[in-house]
């Protein structure tokens, strides 16, 4: 199944890296950049979305689309506009971290 969101995605036949494990990724790719895209991976000048960071960085994994279209969807809450790619990646790095505390505080709760 190919993203709904990011319809330039190809459907892979290797497994997807776990939801956690990917989101850790993005964060890191994100983390590298000051600004963020809007509706596509990449442009003509070398910037990209959140998923698009990511495979920059890691072109040979596999993501669920289930997650690319989460990611996104906070992605392209902030619409194109003068200082919107800043907006967009302080956005989508502040989401980020958010999820991953999420998650391992679900992570660290299971294990009590």
């Amino acid at each position: 199944m190919s993203s709904k969101l990011r319809p330039e995605t190809t459907t892979a036949t290797t497994r997807a890296l776990p939801d956690d494990t990917a989101l850790f990724l993005i964060r890191d790719a994100v983390a590298k950049r000051r600004i963020l895209i809007h509706g596509r991976l990449d442009d003509a000048y070398g910037n990209h979305c959140a998923i698009g960071c990511f495979w920059t960085d890691n072109p040979k994994l596999v993501l669920r689309s289930s997650l690319i279209d989460e990611v996104a969807a906070v992605n392209d809450s902030v619409p194109p506009g003068p200082g919107s790619a800043q907006k967009r990646w302080k956005k989508v790095n502040a989401w980020l971290r958010w999820k991953l505390r999420v998650l391992t505080a679900k992570e660290s709760s299971r294990g009590k």
